[in-house]
């Protein structure tokens, strides 16, 4: 079969999957998956060991979960504990489950399945104490479940139940099972490790209603968690979860304006009479869908402008209008003309040095969403609805920002990214690249892992496509194995110039062997490329090798269709080709004994 034709089946089938939300229609795309997959040849970016466990049903989960796990590229083996067994599968070193190894284990929960409960006469204070101890027994079972495994785990956290017999002097009295549920909630969020990610079915269940969410009749005739009207956000809100870990949510919301960040059209209404702040309902929808996206942007999302007007006219409302919420320093791109949105789109792509894959697209035209879809597949396009208010939760039902932490990088990424176009202003003035480089002053820290920055390693290992000689994938657990391993050398790269500081960069990773030092991965930020930090990181690789006694440094290439940037980066440092395979990945040697340090003017503090 023609490789196009089988793409675009394939793509068509994903596209349905995130636009359909009720079970039965879900259910016959799984289906269709399932066909699909005998005749197709499906690549995806990750594959995964997953296991199913907990205290209630799993049987309707895999094949969707599989499904939901293809829209983001990855595939899956999943393995089901039998029903109920979690904790003999969690503390035992040789039970099913540990002995299948999983990636991620998702422990599917039920509010129900508590191991105490208060009666209404339990004093206040032993039902935090019982409460302390419960959220404990929770935990405690996921710890041993990761020291048998090493896995990340996706824990539900528990619904409200739906019956209330305390009435309304519930929401005052501790012993109420409802009340006691949100202390086991917050104590579990709080206390939760690095590697245990909460699907927050109590947020879920409480949007969707409790009575939706929770059917009784299914939980006692097949111990089912989650009504059929809620399983497919439930399914869609783990896989989120799931692709996160492996790198696999949004960089960038690119936003159209008239109808999209306000009402009206300003090109032909003016500034004063967009319809944007308090005083009508339409006006205060978009002005919470605004703080929305800025809530976005705060925990480092980028923003861009694609909009059909004319430039000056697209700008004036972030400038001219006293309610608007966002400003023009919230963007980091802004593109505003008469060209296709698509083209447009590609532009800002460029600019931000952006995979398709990074963005999401937000427009109130239906013309132009399918356009998009039609011509950049890769981009994640948001479907609206009609009314405004309805515009954050349509965002958040795809989870395409999912994050399973955050760093003190993505805080700083907007401004990171308007720096560099600071940066790109310096370089077309001056007469000579190593000139630009110089007047940079740029001031670089090497250190090996630490606890403060696993986190955005993490995110680099994972994001990071460009650059990036392996493109092989790491849960933070991974990375923090690594970081405790004596047998590896493990190093992060922080960069900052005269323009700003520019956080954690660059990561490299290898293993110790007799005589060598094995590079397992090589990456760096695709806003600091063409700075020498390729240069820099060879010579401290060589100089760390020269000190342990050894005498080479070997490396991989790997290549995939985004990484094309480096398939030179060994030969450009002096290594030396040994092998080459037919798939194209090439290994690499260099002799440190011969080794001439690279030229650079990137000086190197103390660490």
């Amino acid at each position: 079969m023609n490789t196009e034709i089988e793409g675009n089946r394939w793509h068509e089938l994903r596209l349905a999957g995130q636009l359909t939300s009720d079970y039965s229609g879900f259910f016959r795309l799984c289906r269709q998956r399932a066909r699909q997959l005998k005749e197709l040849d499906i690549r995806r970016r990750k594959y995964i060991r997953l296991a199913l466990l907990g205290s209630a049903n799993t049987d309707f989960l895999a094949d969707m979960l599989e499904f939901s796990l293809d829209i983001h590229g990855i595939g899956c083996e999943i393995i089901e504990a039998p029903f109920n067994t979690y904790a003999y599968q969690m503390l035992n070193a040789d039970s099913l489950v540990a002995k299948f190894r999983p990636d991620v284990a998702v422990f599917v929960g039920a509010a129900l399945n508590q191991p105490e409960w208060p009666d209404i006469n339990t004093p206040d204070e032993e039902v935090e104490i019982m409460a302390g101890r419960v959220a404990g027994y929770w935990l405690d079972l996921c710890r041993a479940l990761h020291d048998n495994t090493g896995c990340e785990i996706v824990f539900d956290n528990f619904s409200q139940l739906s019956w209330k017999p305390n009435g309304n002097l519930s929401a005052r009295h501790a012993a109420d099972h409802n009340n006691y549920l949100t202390r086991i909630n917050c104590l579990i969020g709080r206390n939760a490790p690095p590697y245990l990610h909460i699907n927050d079915v109590a947020w879920m269940s409480s949007y969707h209603g409790v009575s939706n969410w929770f059917d009784t009749r299914y939980w006692h005739h097949a111990k089912l968690p989650v009504s059929f009207g809620c399983i497919v956000p439930y399914v869609r809100n783990i896989s989120g979860i799931i692709a996160a870990l492996y790198g696999g949510s949004r960089k960038v919301l690119v936003l159209d304006l008239d109808n999209t960040l306000w009402g009206g059209v300003v090109g032909d209404d003016g500034v004063d009479s967009i319809r944007i702040g308090h005083g009508s309902p339409e006006g205060e929808a978009f002005l919470y869908f605004q703080r929305y996206i800025l809530q976005l942007k705060n925990r480092g999302v980028l923003l861009a402008v694609c909009s059909k007007n004319d430039d000056s006219g697209a700008r004036a409302p972030f400038t001219d209008h006293p309610e608007m919420i966002l400003g023009l320093d919230d963007f980091a791109c802004f593109v505003a003309n008469w060209e296709p949105k698509p083209d447009n789109l590609v532009t800002i792509a460029e600019q931000l040095n952006l995979g398709l894959d990074s963005f999401v697209f937000v427009d109130d035209n239906p013309a132009e969403r399918e356009l998009m879809r039609r011509q950049l597949p890769d981009v994640l396009t948001i479907e609206l609805g009609d009314d405004p208010a309805g515009f954050p939760a349509q965002i958040d039902e795809q989870s395409p920002f999912e994050v399973v932490s955050l760093s003190r990088e993505d805080a700083m990424r907007t401004n990171q990214y308007r720096e560099n176009q600071l940066r790109e202003s310096l370089r077309t003035a001056v007469s000579s690249y190593n000139d630009y480089l110089v007047s940079l002053e740029q001031r670089a820290i090497i250190r090996c892992f630490d606890e403060s920055r696993l986190d955005r390693i993490t995110q680099l290992i994972n994001k990071t496509n460009q650059f990036n000689l392996t493109t092989r994938r790491k849960t933070r657990a991974e990375v923090e194995r690594l970081m405790q391993d004596e047998k590896y050398l493990s190093v992060y790269i922080q960069l900052a110039d005269r323009f700003g500081d520019n956080g954690v960069i660059a990561v490299v990773f290898g293993c110790w062997g007799d005589d060598c030092l094995e590079v397992d991965d090589w990456l760096m930020s695709c806003r600091v490329l063409k700075r020498d930090i390729e240069k820099l990181t060879c010579n401290y690789l060589a100089e760390q090798v020269a000190r342990k006694g050894r005498r080479y440094i070997y490396g991989n290439y790997i290549p995939t269709d985004r990484n094309g940037m480096v398939v030179d980066h060994y030969p450009d440092l002096g290594f030396e080709q040994v092998r080459k395979h037919e798939n194209g990945e090439t290994r690499w040697r260099l002799d440190v004994a011969t080794y001439v340090p690279a030229v650079h003017s990137i000086a190197i503090e103390e660490s």
